[in-house]
């Protein structure tokens, strides 16, 4: 590696982000791993942003900003940052987040231990305005049992990833407009594998101020889309329409329920699908099938219940069903009730 160009390049889109903007920078450079740019791009803020930024640009030689003279919303703004990036890894900054000193660190040490890995994240503390502490968001850890997951959503905390650059280069970026990162993730599963590090690298702000609480519905629609795209790829030269789609996300979310006795079977038949799909596809390890089995498991059994809501007899035949299929987990459930 050339002494002139870092390992890391951290990326950091930022539109109006003056109330939280100097605690994250202050985050980044406070890394015990100094060796990055920190590439920050202003999106045409018409707050103090230009001016906190252009303060913290005096100060440290390693930021480097860039101003969009017009608002091209975010994820315009996140592929500016990352095709402005030399590092051999690009790490992802969110303007209202923070970054825990040893993150860069023990990604990098871990990226660099596995090179067969060319997506990381971390587990995040979910903090709120103030940075109280709200809840711990525990990611999965496991590259197949990942893949499992980016069937139903995103797996990935967006502001805690550090990913290769030519991995990125090579899938184009962020495309989408609304849940760009889970767009991505998917896609870079597709060449690379995967991982989460198992503990807290990271803390994400959720805040009334924040641009996706202003997008929920979009967003929404836009996940179930990519959920759509993931499944038929997996599935390959079969096809599962949208409604299909919407139905296995009320199962993950386990709410609302679904009434209708044949659409309960046909969400069956689909997520079962998707299991044998699955497992045959990918070289799994033991701990990995559990998991995959436990979930799957979980889907069923919610499916197995609403179905016994609308039809006793259908309901029963299904609980059978289950219990034919994955013994194992029929009876360690039935220990865990009592």
């Amino acid at each position: 590696m050339n002494r002139n160009i870092p390992l890391i390049s951290v990326t950091m889109p930022v539109f109006n982000g003056e109330e939280h903007l100097s605690e994250c920078i202050e985050s980044v450079l406070s890394q015990t791993y100094s060796d990055f740019e920190f590439i920050i791009v202003d999106d045409a803020s018409t707050d103090t942003t230009a001016q906190i930024l252009e303060e913290f640009e005096a100060k440290d030689k390693r930021i480097k900003i860039i101003t969009h003279k017009v608002n091209q919303k975010q994820t315009v703004a996140a592929n500016t940052a990352c095709k402005h990036a030399k590092g051999k890894y690009i790490a992802r900054m969110d303007a209202d987040d923070i970054a825990l000193p040893n993150r860069f660190m023990k990604q990098i040490t871990f990226l660099e231990e596995n090179n067969q890995i060319g997506l990381l994240g971390s587990w995040v503390d979910i903090i709120d305005n103030n940075g109280n502490f709200l809840k711990m968001w525990r990611t999965n850890p496991t590259n197949q049992f990942l893949n499992w997951n980016l069937l139903f959503g995103s797996s990935f905390a967006h502001s805690s990833v550090m990913m290769k650059r030519e991995c990125l280069e090579q899938v184009g970026f962020y495309k989408l407009h609304q849940a760009e990162d889970y767009d991505l993730w998917s896609r870079l599963s597709r060449i690379t594998n995967i991982a989460n590090l198992p503990e807290v690298l990271q803390q994400k702000r959720v805040w009334a101020g924040q641009l996706a609480l202003r997008v929920v519905q979009n967003n929404h629609d836009c996940t179930l889309q990519i959920m759509q795209n993931n499944m038929n790829y997996l599935l390959v030269g079969k096809h599962l329409d949208l409604q299909v789609v919407t139905n296995i996300r009320k199962v993950s979310d386990k709410n609302p329920a679904i009434t209708n006795s044949h659409l309960i079977s046909e969400t069956k038949n689909s997520l079962m699908q998707l299991y044998i799909n699955f497992v045959s596809k990918f070289e799994l390890t033991m701990n990995e099938k559990k998991m995959v089995s436990r979930d799957i498991f979980k889907k069923l059994s919610t499916l197995a219940n609403w179905q016994y809501s609308v039809s006793i007899t259908k309901g029963l035949i299904e609980k059978f069903y289950l219990a034919y299929n994955f013994p194992k987990l029929v009876i360690y459930s039935l220990i865990q009730r009592k």
